[in-house]
């Protein structure tokens, strides 16, 4: 259970906030001058959430419980007649006209426009589900605009008859006719009743109230799409911005600090923002130039589908067709093969390049000066060089024991020891977080046994009903009915396998990223914290941007904490 809030829209909004606080903070300190990014996003374009579907499925009531937005109207013959654009906290929401009626075809054009740029897409029907038409246009969303891996599927106004588990069942298998070759549970199926859960908001009666709200199964609806917010890497996103603001504040603050009244306090500190700039630079490196890589390989698969369902069409047999699909399995087995290679070598690379960079300064002037006066003092009783140098804080993070620095023998490990080491085994590591014995290409194989004139393929189940017994048996509606179906089912399977590479491996770079560099960068920063607080006699200025520092820091633990809530309860 995650909470009765969308994660996504609090670490927006507040994001947003502090973006604005420390504009003004700098403006009054007198930086007007440095440059802040212009959104809580690392681009330029806010995420988008598009609601579409049915004519009075409940669209806008379903955007008003989850945004808490109230000028939007709701209730029976209210209709959407245009596209309707909301800002919840940088989020855009789009409520699109109700689709796939012969009635207003204008309205398909509407919607459409919006749902092909959308990030996520809720789509929503009644409890009535899909008709002949509004199905057959479904599928081709699915198929044809390959939204199967951006959809949340709602079914909304269950109330009406009763959103109870054995009537969601009974749904689930009435969709399986519209959704094939995806599942509902592919599409993120939710039953609702969202006016119940607007009910509940106003109803005095305790009992009532928490009766609608259970009726409206709402919670399940915000779990969803914060599964889906984990899935697709949005912390990532929104926290690459958080880490630009505490860099650029950080560059602030040392014109306006005052002294320790300790130089090897103070020359400590600075060779922690140094280290702690070279980690953060390696990380970003590591997580755009890795996502680049599976994504890359995600859209290969995905061509992989298009093509081999486009060269069933060609195949003059059955023999023919088993062979063009075996190879297109093998193609994709060799993508997702060389996708993981490509990840652990890109990842050694730069790691090697980290290990140069962090050797470099480690072998600088300024660490080999701090090194020997460290080594000094290290018998020394000086209360504030010791609560430093054995602070519990610094061995926690496991990356960089302090206690090297005033061990036995420090001049000759110093500080050298804490991270050549390490480093090399962040390298050896890397198999531990990717080289894991992940097989997208399986996926393919769900679609084994289906049967169509008692022909079945060999190695993914797909039929093709050529041949000259097949021809004298089944009418040729019947067989470009089944020739459709086939190719259908050949897309949706490789779009599986490319929707469940990119999940696996932005559950995997996030943990790699976690336990190799933010936690390293959490112990800089509380290290940095207590340094500080030595500091008497600061300036107001400094405070301000101390405080807001940490603002952003406090913030950017929230999300991780949160987002690793999502991973934990979430599959690979």
């Amino acid at each position: 259970m995650y909470y009765n809030a969308v994660f996504i829209s609090d670490w927006t909004k507040r994001s947003e906030l502090l973006l604005e606080k420390v504009g003004d903070v700098l403006n009054k300190v007198g930086c007007q001058e440095v440059s802040l990014p212009t959104t809580v996003y690392d681009e330029e374009k806010p995420i988008s959430i598009v609601f579409a579907g049915q004519y009075s499925a409940g669209k806008s009531t379903i955007i008003k419980a989850l945004t808490g937005i109230e000028d939007i109207e709701i209730g029976e013959g209210i209709k959407t007649i245009e596209t309707h654009f909301y800002d919840w906290n940088n989020i855009q929401v789009v409520d699109t006209p109700g689709i796939h009626t012969t009635l207003r075809p204008d309205h398909d054009e509407i919607s459409y426009k919006a749902i092909a740029s959308a990030d996520m897409l809720v789509y929503v029907v009644t409890q009535e589900l899909f008709d002949d038409f509004l199905g057959d246009n479904f599928r081709k969303l699915l198929l044809d605009k390959d939204k199967a891996t951006e959809m949340i599927l709602v079914v909304n106004k269950m109330a009406d008859v009763g959103n109870t588990e054995k009537n969601q069942k009974i749904k689930l298998k009435d969709l399986e006719r519209v959704t094939t070759p995806y599942s509902p549970t592919d599409l993120r199926t939710v039953f609702i009743d969202a006016e119940s859960y607007i009910d509940s908001l106003s109803e005095d009666d305790d009992e009532i109230a928490s009766e609608l709200n259970k009726r409206s199964n709402y919670e399940q609806l915000v779990n969803t799409i914060n599964a889906f917010v984990h899935d697709k890497g949005y912390v990532s996103k929104i926290t690459t911005v958080l880490y630009k603001l505490y860099e650029i504040l950080q560059d602030t603050i040392p014109a306006f600090q005052s002294s320790t009244g300790d130089n090897d306090v103070d020359m400590t500190e600075e060779y922690l923002l140094r280290e702690r700039h070279i980690i953060l630079q390696t990380m970003w490196q590591i997580e755009s130039s890795v996502k680049a890589i599976y994504e890359s390989a995600a859209s290969e698969i995905r061509d992989k589908g298009r093509l081999a369902a486009n060269e069933l069409l060609d195949c003059s047999d059955e023999v023919e067709a088993s062979s063009m699909l075996e190879k297109a399995y093998d193609d994709v087995k060799d993508i997702s093969m060389r996708c993981e290679r490509e990840i652990i070598e890109k990842i050694e690379a730069l790691t090697r390049d980290y290990q140069g960079e962090l050797d470099e300064f480690y072998n600088s002037e300024f660490v080999s000066s701090l090194r020997v006066n460290l080594s000094k003092r290290k018998d020394k009783d000086n209360a504030v060089i010791k609560g430093i140098l054995e602070s519990d804080t610094i061995s926690k993070g496991g990356e960089m024991l302090v206690q090297t620095t005033v061990g036995k023998e420090p001049l000759k490990n110093g500080l050298k020891a804490l991270s050549g080491s390490k480093a090399h085994e962040w390298v050896k590591n890397i198999g531990h977080f990717f080289g894991h014995d992940f097989k997208p290409w399986e996926a393919l194989k769900w679609v084994k046994g289906l049967k169509i004139a008692g022909k079945v393929l060999g190695i993914t189940g797909v039929v093709v009903s050529l041949g000259a017994q097949i021809k004298e048996d089944i009418d040729a509606d019947q067989r470009r009915n089944e020739m459709r179906e086939n190719r259908e089912i050949i897309r949706g399977g490789f779009n599986e396998v490319a929707e469940k590479l990119i999940i696996h491996y932005n559950k995997l770079l996030e943990n790699y990223i976690n336990e190799n560099y933010r936690k390293r960068i959490d112990v800089i920063d509380n290290n940095v914290q207590e340094i500080r607080a030595l500091r008497k006699d600061k300036t107001e200025a400094c405070e301000l941007l101390e405080t807001t520092q940490d603002e952003c820091r406090q913030l950017i633990s929230d999300i991780h904490r949160t987002g690793e809530l999502l991973y934990e309860n979430s599959p690979v």
